[in-house]
């Protein structure tokens, strides 16, 4: 008799169904995998607030005590550049953090949870899904670190450096519509979020561009 397979739960973490012996239908065992899906933990979201909030701080005073010059770029694209250079950079730099933060104990019992399933260990795949949903936690809670510790260094090095994103990116010279180290986060905010999302930044201004200088 075939079986056929229900799609899985769009929201609910599940994993791979292996056919035991005794007549167990796919569904049921499907059914019994099936475990919600977890958001980030929510002392992470408070802690790279917290952190973001310290970069500022240190903004502050890094801007009170050097008050260094604003760094000066020719145009827009070479800002943008500029940008994702130092966001690549402050990525490969705290990569290594990654190691220590929440999600490694999560990730090996799932291996091993898999691999029990494999084996036909009875409720192995039912503790696979279980952390596989742990996974998932620890995976968005990382993410979250991970953007609160990258925001802080940013804004910090932005503040040392005199790398203001929104002073470059001004039409006039020396403007000065906000305070240097509110400038800082912004940059700091903005390096946090990684290259991806520069990246995407870059190419939909560059369309926007190729879209205004194409004559009619």
């Amino acid at each position: 008799m075939a079986l056929v397979r229900r799609a899985a739960a769009v929201g609910r973490a599940q994993v791979p169904v292996i056919p035991q012996q005794g007549g167990s239908t796919v569904a049921a065992q499907e059914m019994a995998a099936a475990v919600p899906s977890r958001p980030a933990r929510g002392w992470a979201a408070t802690t790279a607030l917290g952190l973001a909030a310290v970069g500022a701080l240190g903004a502050w005073n890094i801007n009170q005590a050097m008050q260094p010059t604003p760094f000066q770029i020719g145009d827009t694209m070479s800002t943008f550049g500029a940008l994702f250079v130092f966001s690549a950079a402050v990525e490969r730099v705290l990569e290594p953090l990654s190691r220590w933060l929440p999600g490694r104990s999560a990730q090996d019992l799932y291996e091993r949870a898999v691999a029990d399933s494999e084996n036909g260990v009875p409720g192995a795949m039912q503790a696979a899904a279980r952390y596989k949903a742990d996974v998932d936690s620890a995976r968005a809670t990382r993410g979250l670190l991970m953007w609160g510790i990258a925001t802080f260094v940013a804004t910090l090095l932005s503040a040392g450096a005199g790398f203001y994103l929104l002073r470059m990116l001004a039409v006039e010279p020396g403007w000065n519509g906000i305070a240097p180290w509110a400038d800082a986060l912004v940059t700091g905010l903005v390096v946090g979020s990684g290259t991806k999302p520069l990246h995407d930044l870059v190419t939909r201004f560059q369309n926007q561009s190729a879209i205004h200088q194409t004559p009619l």
